[in-house]
């Protein structure tokens, strides 16, 4: 390695040698284009795009390392106002760089851009909350697999689309195929026709491998076989005596060392030859680019969806751009808040669980409606369910119940859900999500209220909640007569405030207020009258009955408490 301080910019280049592969070369352009939209923007090109790009090289401001023609530097950490992106920029001229790459909002000045232009290189931004690691991955990643570039433009791949490269890895090595997460989740099948098994079978009609044939495969070493190695792995005789299971090859599929999934071939009506075994190679090869794209575009998109959800929930004063795209139009729309209770969880496990939570709500979600929306907000889980007409609350509260179920599996807690009405707009869903929340609020203060509970079984403890929310700003409202019995109770030690409730919350029935509070029912009325003397209160009165009722409601625990009565 050799220091080159020259106008005192350094870089940090990864050692070839090490990632197993000289620098691949291939023209910038192309090296944009197979990235996809919206990563890489071109700010300025002053020798267009058609120059080579051999290498990422990262920006240091300690170390540094020669630069070579055609790199592609990235300007970690810079801003675009600083002195030290105009050096950057110049000095990547000056050593034949392809491009510099800054995050946007840091390079939105003209001094940047004219220094580019000046300096001969290309100016590129990434969005500014892509990480840089992911950028580099996905660069290194595209520029290895441009040797094996004929084979997916000979294939018709689009950069990302995994279901055509399950027809091309099918069609070359001559078999069914599936191209698989780390968790054994399909992510793209073949469907050309080939022969399936049964196992195969089950996998794409439940988009993951079965859970015995996962233990199978665990037992019998396949899994560890295949992620310590890069080369193809056989697997054979897994079939019991009367289930047919094909022979298949796997590969893994990697970037920069980082396990993105895997390639399964199921064997058809011929046994797998060398030339098959080269072909799965291949498309180990290139297949990492295709999935580090596809979950790229997938994050996007996740991300941007998430921002319209949230966006929504938090009320929409007039269209958006793209709100379509959510698929809730022209339906009712219910908001359902999910509630684990992880308050008593370490907040490293209680993210684990969360994330847990979010997986399986979406998934329970999305099988119920297909175009049911899922995002989590400061630890609440909220599902947009699009609901015909005539929807019954009931029905709600079923998949609510059912949703708990699956979700306390999840996360080894309580969990709530509370259940809004329908927003018949998307700009009412902000209400339905206030509804959702409040009833939630119920559902935590009262334990038998239960776990589950739709806005309308709930409305009278609505009520009393925002009354109570009045009263905690406004004290006049819990002012009046009853203050007398709070404060004799809290001097004297007597029972005059719960005589009062249990006399109203039983209509006035005295036997059945005397009961609930285990004493005769003489004695009930000797109190009663004492506590009319003390307070002035006209129980006869329906307007003093009705206030008297609320403000015993909005007690706060301490002035309600009662003890040993001596009177």
């Amino acid at each position: 390695m050799t220091a080159d301080r020259r106008i005192g910019v350094t870089f940090v280049r990864q050692d070839p040698a090490r990632l197993g592969a000289e620098p691949a070369e291939v023209a910038l352009s192309s090296l944009i284009e197979a990235l996809g939209q919206g990563l890489l923007d071109v700010v300025v090109a002053p020798r267009g795009l058609d120059l080579t790009v051999t290498d990422p090289v990262i920006f240091d401001a300690t170390y540094s390392h020669p630069t070579h023609e055609g790199d592609l530097i990235l300007g970690v950490g810079l801003a675009g106002e600083s002195e030290a992106a105009r050096e950057l920029v110049t000095a990547a001229g000056h050593e034949g760089a392809a491009a510099v790459v800054l995050r946007r909002g840091a390079a939105d000045t003209a001094a940047v851009r004219a220094a580019a232009e000046a300096a001969g290189v290309a100016l590129l931004l990434i969005p500014a909350t892509t990480g840089w690691e992911h950028v580099f991955t996905l660069i290194r990643t595209a520029l290895e697999a441009s040797r094996a570039a004929t084979w997916s433009s000979q294939a018709g791949l689009a950069i990302g689309d995994l279901v055509s490269l399950a027809n091309a890895v099918a069609g070359t090595v001559g078999g069914a195929a599936t191209i698989e997460d780390p968790d054994s989740s399909v992510l793209a099948f073949s469907s050309l026709g080939h022969p399936i098994d049964i196992p195969r079978q089950d996998t794409i009609l439940g988009h993951r491998v079965p859970s015995t044939w996962r233990q199978v495969l665990r037992e019998r070493g396949v899994f560890k076989r295949l992620y310590e190695t890069d080369d193809v792995v056989h697997v054979t005789d897994l079939g019991e005596p009367d289930v047919f299971v094909a022979p298949r090859m796997a590969i893994a599929v990697r970037a920069g060392g980082e396990l993105l999934g895997s390639i399964w071939v199921a064997e058809a009506d011929r046994p797998f030859d060398d030339r098959a075994v080269q072909a799965l190679r291949a498309a180990g090869r290139i297949a990492a680019l295709h999935m580090l794209h596809h979950r790229a575009a997938g994050d996007i998109e996740r991300q941007r969806q998430r921002e319209l959800i949230q966006t929504l929930l938090d009320g929409l004063d007039e269209p958006m751009p793209g709100m379509s795209s959510l698929g809730l139009t022209g339906i009712p729309v219910v908001v359902l808040a999910v509630d684990p209770d992880l308050t008593h969880v370490a907040a490293d496990e209680a993210e684990v669980r969360m994330e847990r939570a979010v997986s399986v709500v979406t998934l329970y979600a999305e099988v119920f409606r297909r175009r049911a929306r899922v995002v989590a907000v400061d630890g609440i889980i909220y599902i947009l369910l699009p609901c015909p007409e005539g929807t019954q609350p009931s029905s709600l509260v079923g998949f609510a119940d059912n949703v708990v179920q699956r979700a306390q599996v999840a996360t080894r807690t309580v969990v709530r859900v509370g259940v809004g009405s329908a927003a018949p707009e998307l700009r009412d869903v902000h209400r339905s999500r206030r509804e959702a929340d409040e009833v939630l609020r119920v559902l935590r203060r009262s334990s038998s209220a239960g776990v589950t509970a739709h806005v309308d079984d709930v409305r009278g403890q609505l009520a009393l909640l925002h009354l109570e929310d009045l009263a905690a700003h406004d004290p006049r409202l819990r002012a009046g007569k009853i203050r007398t019995l709070v404060d004799h109770d809290r001097r004297r030690r007597t029972s005059y405030v719960d005589t009062l409730r249990a006399y109203l919350d039983e209509f006035g029935d005295v036997p059945a207020a005397a009961a609930r509070l285990s004493i005769h029912r003489n004695t009930f009325r000797y109190r009663l009258g004492r506590l009319i003397e003390l307070s002035g209160l006209d129980l006869a009165d329906p307007d003093e009955r009705l206030i008297t009722h609320l403000q015993l409601r909005l007690l706060d625990d301490h002035d309600s408490a009662g003890s040993d009565p001596i009177e």
